[in-house]
């Protein structure tokens, strides 16, 4: 059975059963992969995908179920057991669905550029490993070469007269390669989304990530101690992505945040402004709605190292006597959840940033980020790589090093932001910030 004549049956039949507030939520994807390995494609794979949620009210109760099957004849068996659902549960607190009329904003999202329907993809990735290999007789391995694509849709339809629907298409590519000399060996990647005509140039990549690699060889041990700390911006981006959940209302009720009673307190350095923002153009998760149905809007999280909100889907803005701040996640989980996530740009250069540490260490990538994080306590001890910096200058690369601190503390002790913002691909963003000094022990 198609799709829309699933969904039109079953809010039809959900009428007629009597329902008073239900919800169909629905989504299906298309994904492709590519692999290559020493010259040739390794691995080629396709998917498709849909995925439906059914949910029930009843009393304060939101009960749901899942299906990947659109038939017909399942129809009043969905009916039945997420209603069944929704009366086994107790919450005392209400849940809801959304149904007001409001304005959807339009959004720009993230596409591929023309050229790229163009592109000869199983070519360019033999390109890339080719030209990796060729680019330094140090490069020992590809590790990884991948092409992945695809596009989705997403509807919402609910009893409360919410109808709505939205989709996108996007591509990107990568390599991972190891470099060895003296017998150290080390690794770099480099990605890109095909959003600008040079992403389609596979020696640009590459250049990028086996300088990257290169730069990292003949590293030199430093004493363990406190040292400034500049955090490179994609390595700050996944710091935000290990404490992102501070920022959650649900996480507040977990007791896995100690933000619940600090709006309008000032918790972050005064050149910290932290966003969540849903509208931003050509943003990795960019939409004009969250998987509630609530609309988009920028959430400005920190202004001037000021608190101003926490993150909250219909049940928690409930809860906590304020508006939503459309990051539901709506289907059957009904949690919380993030778009674009970031720190703003601030109004220096990297190399100003540099200099005006002096003396330090310029961390480029972590390890361990999730086993090495207490949620509860926001402590961390992390494995790292990195250079000195000497003079305000990146200098000699370092032996793996530990970098430990605490997040909570991490926010106040923010002294410099670049204005060289750069997202990864779990969407969340930063330029490079400098800290003041960190424990970091030198292996």
């Amino acid at each position: 059975m198609q799709a829309q004549e699933f969904i039109e049956k079953l809010y039809q039949t959900s009428q007629e059963q009597g329902l008073n507030q239900f919800q169909i939520d629905y989504t299906q994807s298309e994904s492709s992969n590519l692999r290559v390995m020493d010259g040739k494609i390794e691995n080629r794979s396709f998917k498709n995908v849909q995925h439906l949620s059914f949910s029930v009210k009843e009393g304060k109760n939101i009960g749901s179920i899942e299906s990947d099957k659109l038939e017909e004849e399942d129809i009043l068996l969905i009916i039945k057991e997420a209603k069944e659902n929704a009366l086994l549960l107790d919450n005392e607190e209400e849940n809801f669905f959304f149904g007001e009329k409001r304005e959807y904003p339009i959004v720009k999202k993230n596409t591929p550029i023309k050229d790229y329907e163009k592109l000869d993809k199983e070519q360019f990735l033999l390109s890339l490993e080719k030209a990796a290999y060729a680019k330094d007789k140090r490069v020992k391995k590809v590790i990884s070469c991948y092409l992945n694509e695809g596009k989705y849709h997403t509807a919402i339809r609910n009893s409360l007269s919410l109808n709505v629907s939205e989709g996108a298409t996007w591509a990107f590519a990568g390599i991972y390669v190891s470099v060895e000399e003296n017998g150290i060996i080390k690794t770099a990647s480099e990605y890109v989304k095909f959003d600008k005509k040079e992403d389609l140039n596979p020696e640009l990549m590459v250049q990028k990530a086996v300088e990257k690699a290169l730069k990292k060889l003949n590293p030199i041990s430093i004493p363990s101690g406190k040292y400034k700390i500049v955090f490179e911006n994609e390595c700050f981006a996944e710091l935000l992505n290990v404490m992102k959940n501070l920022f959650s209302a649900a996480a507040v009720e977990e007791q896995h945040s100690k933000l619940g009673d600090k709006l309008g307190q000032k918790i972050a350095a005064a050149c910290v402004t932290l966003l969540d923002n849903p509208l931003l153009d050509n943003g990795y998760r960019t939409r004009a709605f969250d998987g509630e149905g609530y609309p988009s809007q920028t959430n400005v999280i920190i202004k001037n190292g000021v608190l101003q909100t926490l993150l909250h889907n219909l049940r928690t803005a409930h809860k906590f006597g304020v508006e939503p701040t459309g990051n539901g996640i709506g289907g059957g989980e009904r949690g919380v959840f993030y778009s674009n996530f970031y720190i703003e740009n601030g109004n220096l250069s990297q190399d100003e940033v540099l200099q005006q540490t002096g003396d330090g260490v310029y961390i480029t990538d972590l390890t361990g980020t999730h086993a090495g994080y207490s949620i509860v306590s926001g402590d961390f001890s992390f494995g790292a790589e990195g250079f000195l910096i000497r003079n305000g200058k990146i200098d000699k690369a370092l032996n793996q090093l530990t970098i430990s601190g605490n997040v909570y503390e991490l926010l106040q002790d923010i002294v410099l932001i670049g204005n060289d913002l750069k997202f990864a691909p779990d969407a969340c963003g930063a330029p490079c910030v400098a800290v003041k000094p960190m424990q970091i022990s030198c292996n």
